[in-house]
Parts: structure tokens; sequence; C-alpha cells
């Protein structure tokens, strides 16, 4: 209809009216390119706020994970600090079974699955633009390299696991008695809990235990900068969650 009235003003040479057309043509165009943008503005700001509590929802499983860990590495530091405290005795004042569940801590490792999987979804699509915040990109960053780090130390500590701890204890030690709760094994004849004090006093006893209590205390270090790290993502997070909503 519209087409057909300016045709009909530039027949009459109404060029007050043909102005008036073009300029509701141009104002039309405009106002719908305006609105698709609102539109699509709109709906940006709606998934960045579904990612930003979907991120602050997987760091708060991650610092609960990196918490309990931390306490975990922090009892295996103390067992070896046990052991080598007893080593330099004469004779052990504690019980043997004490002794026993200390030495049963060379072969524990925990596994720090430090992940969030929308951080992976954002920075895998490139949607990772879509959180305005800089400073939140940079402490997400920051994080996920330190746990890289956390990482390439866990790792040693699994080859250490396999190529130390694992082949003293099966030389020097009753590597069954080790899992017998774990795996529901009754107490018979085959076990030697006494093993452990024939070599509680030696060098090589201590030097096994010493690299145990190095490695764990690193990675238990290395963990306590990660939940530091990882509260502050939290917090920025949390101030983000709030202000989109």
């Amino acid at each position: 209809m519209l087409l057909r009235r300016v045709i009909a003003h530039f027949r009459k040479q109404e060029w007050t009216a043909i102005a008036l057309d073009f300029l509701i043509v141009v104002v039309g165009v405009f106002v719908g390119l305006q609105v698709n943008n609102w539109n699509e503005a709109r709906g940006e700001r709606e998934r960045e706020a579904s990612y930003l509590a979907a991120l602050k929802q997987d760091f708060s499983a991650v610092i609960a994970e990196l918490e309990n860990d931390i306490a975990r590495y922090e009892g295996i530091a103390n067992s070896m600090a046990l052991l080598l405290d007893q080593s330099r005795k004469d004779a052990p004042d504690v019980s043997i079974d004490v002794l026993n569940d200390a030495v049963r801590q060379l072969i524990a490792m925990e596994g720090t699955p430090i992940v969030s999987d929308t951080y992976s979804n954002l920075t895998g699509s490139g949607d990772l633009a879509i959180i305005k915040n800089q400073a939140v990109k940079n402490a997400m960053s920051s994080f996920f390299g330190q746990a890289e780090v956390v990482n390439l130390v866990s790792n040693t500590h699994e080859m250490q696991l396999v190529n130390i701890f694992q082949p003293y204890i099966i030389d020097n030690l009753d590597y069954t008695s080790m899992f017998r709760e774990a795996r529901g094994l009754s107490v018979s004849a085959g076990f030697e809990p006494d093993r452990l004090l024939t070599v509680l006093s030696t060098a090589e006893f201590r030097n096994v235990v010493a690299v145990k209590w190095d490695i764990v205390t690193d990675i238990r270090g290395l963990l306590l900068t990660a939940v530091n790290e990882a509260r502050a993502v939290e917090a920025l997070l949390a101030e983000e969650v709030e202000a989109k909503q």
C-alpha cells in the first residue's frame, strides 16, 4: 500500500508527501533494527546471567572438593610426621595399630578433579566473550592455570606411588594388610602387622616417608593457593549474579 501511495505522489509531483513517505520508511527500518538489536542484547544478557549462575555453582563444588582434599593431604602429612618421629626413638611409644594406620598412608593418594563443565563449554565454544566482566574472566583464567600446576604435581605423585612407595612396601612391609579393612579381609596367620618394627628405624624407611611427606605437603600448599583463588572467583561471580537479577 505504501509503494502505491508513493507512486501516486510521484505522478502528482507531491514532493512533501513523498518526503514524508520516505521518512516513514526510514524511521520504520530504524525502529525495526533497534527492536531487533534490543532483543538480541536482552537474549545475550539472559545467556550471560545463566552462565554466571552455572559457573558459581561449579566453583562452589570445586571449593568443597578442594577443602576436602586439603584436609585429606594434611592428614597424610601428619601420619608421615608421626612415622618420622617414631623412627628416631629407641622404641615406638604408640601402638603397632597406630603405626600401621600411619604407614598405610604411604599409598594414599587423592584425585582432585578441578573442573568446571560450564567454563569448558564457554572456552570450547568460543562463547567466553559473552561474560562481560573482564575481572571475572581473568580470575577464572588464573585459577585454571593454578589447577594445571596441581595436576602436574599430582601426576608426579602418581609416578612416585608406582616407582617408590609400592615397591618399597612390597619388599619390606605387609602389603596385603594395608588393604585388609578396605577389602574386608579377615586377620589370618598370613598377616604380619609387626613387620613394620623391623624397618621403622632404618634410613631407607625414613627416606621413603620423607619423600611422601614432601610431596603431599607440596600438593597441599598448591591446593591452598587454588582454593583461595577459587573463593575469589566465587565472590566475583556472586556479585555478578546479584547484579544481573
